[in-house]
């Protein structure tokens, strides 16, 4: 069966709803779509517009959601977000960070590990909030974001682009790939989606040898899916 027309364009980009994202990355749908598509809010009587943080890969199409390059960069602002630093702080930062680094997905680059952690720390002293600044001393902030934890899997390219995702903790058996399967989480080796071998499992009553057969995988690889959805339901 060959790729909707609607979808050709968008191949090697990676396609995911608002709702996909939040599972694969963790938050709210509701956040990341007003993060990507921008909103409104009404405060003491007045309405203001925030627009989106940076021009979401699929943009220029009719598909509500975001590419892979874009779910990549969100796992760091959700990280921010979390961690108690305003939106408006974030906002200003990425501006910074792509004009001193030239990098249109600045927090996913190499030169952020460097260089953005200095830039960061310059707008934080800019704000001049020092509440703001205790939050992140106190709750590490920036070492959560440029720490091994949630840099661990993300595979660059010679233009410092994000490629691929391994999101299992040292391991390569599932993957993100905007090459394959629209960027969805498979099994490295043999392409198979992660959530279908879930529910494959489901259906034929949690026979693991059944399910092996029927996607001509081994036992280990259906465990390993099995555990990845098991991570991904209880982040």
């Amino acid at each position: 069966m060959g790729i909707p027309m609607h979808l050709q364009a968008n191949f090697g980009v990676g396609i995911y709803s608002f709702a996909d994202a939040a599972r694969f990355i963790g938050g709210e749908a509701r956040d990341l779509r007003r993060w990507m598509l921008g909103h409104t809010a009404t405060r003491n009587g007045e309405k203001h517009s925030y627009a989106p943080l940076w021009t979401p890969q699929l943009a220029a199409t009719d598909i509500e959601g975001v590419g892979f390059r874009d779910l990549i960069e969100l796992r760091f602002i959700r990280t921010f977000v979390a961690s108690g630093v305003p939106l408006n702080l974030i906002r200003n930062t990425i501006e910074e960070l792509r004009e001193r680094l030239g990098n249109e997905y600045p927090f996913t680059s190499t030169a952020f590990k460097t260089d953005g952690r200095r830039i960061f720390m310059e707008m934080l002293d800019d704000n001049g909030d020092q509440a703001l600044v205790d939050v992140v001393k106190r709750q590490n902030v920036m070492g959560k974001v440029i720490g091994p934890s949630l840099r661990e899997g993300i595979e660059l390219s010679v233009d410092d682009e994000a490629t691929r995702w391994y999101p299992v903790s040292r391991s390569k058996a599932v993957v993100f790939d905007p090459q394959r399967s629209f960027g969805h989480p498979i099994l490295s080796e043999s392409g198979v989606p992660t959530i279908a071998v879930v529910e494959a499992l489901k259906a034929e009553c949690g026979n693991v040898s059944r399910v092996a057969n029927l996607y001509e995988i081994s036992v280990a690889a259906v465990r390993k899916a099995v555990a990845y959805e098991a991570q991904v339901a209880a982040a």
